[in-house]
């Protein structure tokens, strides 16, 4: 399938609110995600993902020309859709409207984790970073990155072709705010420091 119909299937199940597969590694057919398309522009897609266990497992922004193969309606997004039920999950959007037709979907995504403070992963072939969004525009964004530990590091600047995929309120982000907030309570019962 060519890229123009994956587009426009995808605006479609988005248009539709059904759960689908998206499949974009074609070397392991089980490497896909499953979840909600939320928005669709001429270069990303915006999805609200799911675990296995038919659970929200935050959004991703990826790249169209990495879609290999999308699936809706099959038994797996059937179970998946039985399982949310169990769980008493629902498709959660991440903008409270939906951007238009010609928005730069990636940088929208960027800008509102700027300013909700959010913390997101940027995958980049076999390299990921977390932190916060200082800046971005068009061409690239700037991050405060957070190390191992969740603590403030270094800033990083990249350019928005290379993100394969940004990662917004997945597990890895929850984590690094647990982990911050620990350090920040570590921080509060250190004894001051004499002068």
């Amino acid at each position: 399938m060519n890229n123009g119909y994956m587009v426009y299937l995808l605006r479609i199940l988005a248009a539709q609110g059904a759960l689908a597969s998206v499949y974009t590694d074609p070397d392991d057919p089980e490497g896909f995600s499953a979840g909600f398309v939320e928005a669709v522009d001429g270069q990303h897609v915006l999805m609200c993902d799911l675990t296995p266990w038919g659970q929200v497992d935050g959004w991703r922004v990826r790249r169209n020309a990495d879609v290999i193969q999308v699936l809706s309606g099959e038994e797996y997004e059937q179970r998946l859709a039985m399982l949310m039920a169990y769980h008493r999950e629902h498709h959660r959007c991440f903008f409270t409207e939906a951007p238009a037709e010609d928005t730069d979907l990636l940088l929208s995504v960027l800008l509102a984790c700027r300013d909700k403070r959010e913390i997101v992963s940027v995958i980049m072939g076999e390299e990921m970073i977390t932190g916060r969004v200082l800046e971005a525009n068009g061409l690239r964004v700037k991050l405060r990155l957070l190390d191992f530990f969740g603590r403030e590091a270094e800033e990083e600047t990249v350019t928005l072709r290379e993100i394969e995929i940004l990662e917004v309120g997945t597990q890895e982000e929850k984590m690094y705010a647990v982990l911050e907030e620990l350090e920040r309570q570590r921080m509060t019962l250190l004894p001051p420091e004499e002068p």
